[in-house]
């Protein structure tokens, strides 16, 4: 096959920033879309994938050849990393569909096991703006109204580890507050997963236990910056939760380092930043091997979370996907072949078996 021709595509999203998508384009005329929403420097990771795209184009590559390229070429840095898993999205979405099949069945190690559609939960962060408890609760209700029944949000705006040591916990209550105000508005029954952002110590971890305790809260994401196995286990016993980790980490490694480590339950990766849709789904059955639950990290666009969906489809030990809600009312129309059911996302080929529409993008929300 040869690559003759890419296009980077840059739409608007909302405060948070922009999706970023790039497009290959092979001598069949076949393309195949990856994403490089997230890196916090949109202007780098464009240029960065344009200088590593560029050499690619006109030459001749057999398909198993070029992916493992893209994989070996992959940089331990975060931006470039995130331009080379754009990359490699992209090659992978045009190889397989290119072959008719699905990502999910070339990935899968059982097809007959591959799910149709797969879960997944609402991450409701990035609709609030407004980081009011009435807003939050706003938010969880209109997930819930759409058919949801696990929703997830980062609460603990003003806390960070150098203000807990000067503050003590109180700096940690406006947070509290939210999450209140998010269960107030679900009730018991849906699930409610926090996300701290590795913004607690050690010395507070019991008020993040007995808060966790208080809302049945089943699953915190990374409240440390190092997941210590020790504190982790003090932390579920005293809450009752899953711990859930691993959504800033890049190297295979260092996976298989926390994996082994006994300190989460559920093992978060983003397409995004461990070098695309092989190195993620490679991710997810070391995972396997090792006991853990694995949930890919996909807060942004719709081309990251249909390689995530595929990845969870074709493994039986990813157990839910992550979705932004509620970003913007256009996605829909924009994501063609996205097609959304309550609280789950379909997974269909060929490819990834969604093409974008950037005609159809929308004003950003604010």
């Amino acid at each position: 096959m040869e690559i003759v021709e890419f296009a980077i595509h840059t739409v608007p999203v909302n405060h948070r920033g922009d999706w970023i998508f790039v497009e290959l384009t092979d001598d069949s005329g076949a393309r195949g879309l990856g994403e490089a929403s997230g890196s916090a420097d949109d202007p780098r990771v464009v240029a960065d994938m344009e200088a590593r795209l560029r050499p690619l184009l006109d030459a001749e590559f057999e398909e198993a050849a070029l992916l493992q390229k893209l994989w070996d070429s992959a940089p331990a840095d975060f931006v470039p990393r995130v331009a080379a898993s754009a990359i490699e999205q992209a090659a992978m979405d045009l190889i397989v569909r290119r072959s008719g099949k699905s990502v999910a069945e070339h990935l899968a190690a059982d097809p007959s096991a591959i799910r149709g559609d797969v879960p997944f939960y609402a991450n409701l962060n990035r609709m609030c703006r407004d980081r009011s408890p009435e807003t939050a609760a706003a938010a969880a209700r209109q997930a819930v109204a759409g058919g949801l029944r696990r929703v997830k949000f980062a609460p603990f705006d003003e806390v960070s580890p150098d203000k807990l040591a000067r503050d003590g916990v109180d700096i940690a209550q406006p947070g509290a507050e939210r999450l209140r105000a998010l269960r107030d508005a679900i009730g018991p029954d849906i699930a409610l997963m926090v996300d701290c952002h590795w913004r607690f110590t050690t010395e507070t971890l019991p008020f993040l236990a007995d808060l966790a305790r208080e809302l049945s809260i089943g699953w915190i994401e990374d409240p440390m910056r190092v997941l210590d196995p020790a504190d982790m286990q003090d932390l579920r016993d005293r809450s009752g939760a899953r711990i859930a980790g691993g959504e800033a980490l890049l190297m295979h490694q260092d996976f298989v380092d926390l994996a082994t480590s006994g300190a989460v339950d559920v093992l978060i990766a983003d397409v995004k930043f461990v070098g695309g849709i092989g190195p993620l789904d490679r991710i997810c059955k070391m995972a396997a091997e090792n006991g853990v639950t694995f949930a890919p990290h996909n807060p942004t666009g719709p081309i990251s979370t249909a390689a995530s969906a595929h990845v969870v489809a074709a493994n039986p030990n990813a157990e839910v996907l992550e979705f932004p809600f509620g970003e913007v009312p256009w996605r829909g129309d924009l994501a063609v072949g996205e097609t959304i059911t309550g609280d789950r996302v379909s997974v269909r080929g060929p490819g990834l078996g969604v093409i974008l529409d950037f005609a159809a993008a929308g004003e950003p929300a604010l």
